[in-house]
C-alpha cells in the first residue's frame, strides 16, 4: 500500500500548511491556489492533508458518494430511492483525493454521455466525470495554470456552487460536487487569467528552503521515511492525531465564531481600497473565522483579519504587501456599534490608492505605453487577411470535418445500426485567437553591426502591439554567447516584455541551436493541455550561427527546426545584410515556416 508522508513531518512551509488546514475546516471556502517552484513539497502537503480528514459515510453504490443522512444534498437517484422507501446501503471510508491530469478534457471532468447505454439500450445516460468522483473529497489539480480555460471555469463553477450541471446532447443532469479544491502552479510556466485567479478563495506561496540547516533536515526526513517507513510514521503518529483533533474541534467551533462590526468595516474598507471583488470580501470573512476556530476561539481578532486579507488579496492585487495594512483599532474590542478607528485613515487610504494605481499601471498590459505606433499595414505584415489572420485561422467555413462522435450518438438515439445523412454532424474549425507567441531574439555581437539590434527591437515592439490587439500571450527568449535564456515566461504583461527587450545589449557568439532547443521545450509545455493550438514562434536573427550543441551546426539546426515546425508556426525575420551567408533560409524551410526580410517587415510597419 502506498503510504503518505505525514503532514506534521513537513519542514517549514507554515503558511502553506495553514492554508490547507483552513479549507479542511471550512469546505465552503472555494479552493486554495498554491504557487511556487518545483520540488518545494506542494504535492506532498496536499496528499498528506487527506490523512488528517475524518472518515465519511457514503451510499455504497452511488457514483457521487452521497451522504445517506442528508437528503438535501443527494443526487436525484438516491433521493428517489429514499422516497420509494428503499434503505440505502452504507459504507465508511476516508475522503478521496482525485487527481485531475493536465491532459483532462472537459467531458472527462464534468461527465459525458454513457455511450454503452446509448448503443445497447438507445437511452440517454450519464457517465460521471472527475467532479462526481471528487464529491465530498479533495480535487487536486497540479499545474492548474496549464489547464484549458473552459476546464478551469467548469471546475471553479462547481467549487463555488457545490453542484455540477451536465448538459450534453439532450441530457441534463445536476449532481452534488462538494469538494475541497486545491490547485498548484509554477508561475514560471505561465499565469492564470485574473478572472480565473479571482475564483480561487485564497492563495499562498510555497517557498524554497532558505538555510542549509533546513535543507539538511528535509533530506534526513525524506531518507528516513523511505528507509524505515513504519518507524517514521509511528514517530509522527501522535502529532498527526493532534492535527486531526484540531481540525475536528475547529469544525465544531466554526458555527459559533463571531466577527465584530469593527473588523467587518476594516475588511470592507481594505477590499474597496484595493478595488478587489465581492468574492474577496466574502472569503476574507470566512477565512478569518476559520483561523479563529483553528485557534480554539469563538471571536475573530486583528491577527485573524490580517492573515485572512493576506491570503485573499495576494493573488488578486499586484505586488500586495501585508505591511501596508494599518492596525484595526487601538481597542479592537470596542463597542461594535461604532466604526473602527483607523490610524491615519485618510492619509493611509490616499497613499495606498496611489500605490495600487501605480502598480497596476506597471503590471497590466497597456499597448498605449508601447512606444511604436499602431500598425497601418497591409499584405505581408498585420493587415486584414495578412500574416496574423492566416496564422490564427480566422476563416469560418474552411476546414469543415465530420464530427464522428456526435454522428454516432445521433444514430444510436434513432436506434439504427447504420449512419444516415440526417445523423451526420459537421463541425467547422476556428481558432480562439488567444495563442501563445514566443519571441526568440538574437542578442549576439553580430547583431550590433549596422544597428541590426535596433531594427530587431523595433520589430518586436510592433509585434507586442499586435499581440495585445488579439489578446494573446507573449514570452521572450534571448540568445548569445554559448546559451539561450528564457527571460520572460509567456505572459500578458507586455510592459515587462518590452522592458526586457530594451535591456538587451549585444555580446558574444550566436547559439541559434540552443534557442531552438529551448523553444521546443517551452512550446511543448505550453501546448500540453491545449489540443489543436498552434503557437507562433518569431525568430529575429541575422542567422550567423557559430555555436552548436554538438558538432555539425547545419545538421542540428535542420533537425531542431523540423521539430519546432511540427509544434508551432515559425516565422523567421532575417536581419542579415543581402548576399551574406546565413542559416535563416535553412531554418525557415525545415520548419515549413515563413521567411521575411527585416527591411520589408519594418517598411510594412511604417517605423
Amino acid at each position: 500500500m502506498r503510504r503518505t508522508f505525514p503532514f506534521s513531518a513537513i519542514v517549514g512551509q507554515e503558511k502553506l500548511k495553514k492554508a490547507l488546514l483552513i479549507v479542511a475546516v471550512d469546505s465552503t471556502i472555494a479552493g486554495v491556489l498554491i504557487k511556487g517552484p518545483k520540488g518545494v513539497a506542494k504535492s506532498t502537503a496536499v496528499r498528506a492533508l487527506a490523512n488528517l480528514l475524518p472518515e465519511i459515510e457514503v451510499v455504497a453504490d452511488c457514483p457521487f458518494s452521497c451522504d445517506p443522512d442528508n437528503k438535501e444534498k443527494m443526487c436525484s437517484s438516491c433521493r428517489s430511492r429514499i422516497e420509494s422507501g428503499e434503505k440505502l446501503p452504507r459504507l465508511k471510508r476516508k475522503k478521496k483525493i482525485v487527481d485531475l491530469p493536465v491532459s483532462a478534457t472537459l467531458d472527462r471532468v464534468v461527465g459525458t454521455l454513457d455511450i454503452k447505454k446509448i448503443l445497447k439500450e438507445g437511452e440517454r445516460g450519464l457517465e460521471p466525470g472527475l467532479l462526481a468522483q471528487a464529491n465530498r473529497g479533495i480535487l487536486y489539480i497540479d499545474e492548474v495554470n496549464l489547464l484549458p480555460d473552459d476546464v478551469v471555469n467548469a471546475i471553479l463553477d462547481a467549487a463555488s456552487s457545490k453542484y455540477n450541471v451536465v448538459e450534453r446532447e439532450g441530457v441534463s443532469i445536476v449532481h452534488p460536487a462538494d469538494f475541497i479544491l486545491i490547485g498548484t502552479m509554477n508561475p514560471e510556466e505561465g499565469e492564470l487569467r485574473p478572472q480565473l485567479l479571482d475564483r480561487f478563495a485564497i492563495s499562498v506561496e510555497a517557498e524554497a528552503p532558505k538555510t542549509p540547516e533546513e535543507l539538511i533536515e528535509i533530506s534526513n526526513r525524506v531518507e528516513e521515511f523511505e528507509r524505515t517507513q513504519e518507524k517514521f510514521l509511528k514517530a509522527y503518529e501522535e502529532e498527526e492525531e493532534k492535527l486531526k483533533k484540531k481540525i475536528y474541534d475547529a469544525t465544531l467551533i466554526l458555527p459559533r465564531v463571531t466577527i465584530s462590526e469593527a473588523h467587518l468595516k476594516y475588511i470592507a474598507d481594505t477590499i474597496l481600497t484595493f478595488s478587489a471583488s465581492t468574492r474577496a470580501m466574502i472569503y476574507a470573512v470566512k477565512v478569518a473565522k476559520a483561523l479563529a476556530s483553528l485557534d480554539g476561539r469563538v471571536e475573530v481578532n486583528e491577527r485573524d483579519v490580517k492573515d485572512a486579507l493576506e491570503l485573499v488579496l495576494s493573488h488578486r492585487v499586484p505586488n500586495f504587501d501585508r505591511s501596508s495594512l494599518p492596525n484595526v483599532s487601538k481597542n479592537e474590542r470596542s463597542d461594535t456599534s461604532e466604526s473602527p478607528t483607523f490610524q491615519g485613515n485618510t492619509q493611509w487610504k490616499e497613499e495606498l490608492s496611489n500605490r495600487v494605481s501605480k502598480e497596476r499601471d506597471e503590471t497590466e498590459p497597456n499597448h498605449s505605453e508601447i512606444s511604436i505606433p499602431k500598425s497601418k499595414v497591409k499584405g505581408t505584415g498585420f493587415g486584414k487577411g495578412g500574416l496574423f489572420d492566416s496564422i490564427l485561422g480566422k476563416y469560418r467555413g474552411e476546414g469543415l470535418h465530420l464530427d464522428l462522435y456526435a454522428s454516432l450518438i445521433n444514430m444510436a438515439l434513432h436506434k439504427r445500426s447504420w449512419l444516415e445523412p440526417q445523423d451526420l454532424s459537421i463541425k467547422g474549425v476556428e481558432s480562439t485567437g488567444a495563442l501563445p507567441i514566443l519571441l526568440l531574439l538574437d542578442s549576439s555581437k553580430s547583431m550590433e553591426f549596422s544597428k541590426r539590434i535596433s531594427l530587431a527591437k523595433s520589430i518586436l515592439k510592433g509585434l507586442l502591439i499586435k499581440a495585445y490587439q488579439i489578446r494573446s500571450k507573449v514570452g521572450l527568449v534571448t540568445f548569445s554567447g554559448f546559451s539561450s535564456e528564457y527571460v520572460v515566461p509567456i505572459t500578458k504583461n507586455f510592459k515587462k516584455v518590452e522592458s526586457s527587450i530594451e535591456a538587451v545589449r549585444p555580446s558574444g557568439k550566436t547559439p541559434i541551436s540552443s534557442a531552438l532547443a529551448l523553444a521546443i521545450q517551452i512550446i511543448n509545455r505550453e501546448t500540453r493541455s491545449r489540443r489543436g493550438v498552434l503557437p507562433i514562434v518569431f525568430l529575429i536573427s541575422d542567422g550567423k550561427a557559430n555555436v552548436g550543441l554538438r558538432n555539425n551546426i547545419a545538421n542540428e539546426l535542420s533537425e531542431l527546426s523540423s521539430k519546432l515546425g511540427k509544434i508551432s508556426k515559425v516565422i523567421v525575420i532575417d536581419t542579415s545584410m543581402p548576399h551574406q551567408p546565413s542559416f535563416n533560409n535553412l531554418i525557415s524551410s525545415k520548419a515549413n515556416g515563413i521567411l521575411i526580410r527585416a527591411n520589408n517587415f519594418i517598411t510594412d510597419l511604417h517605423i
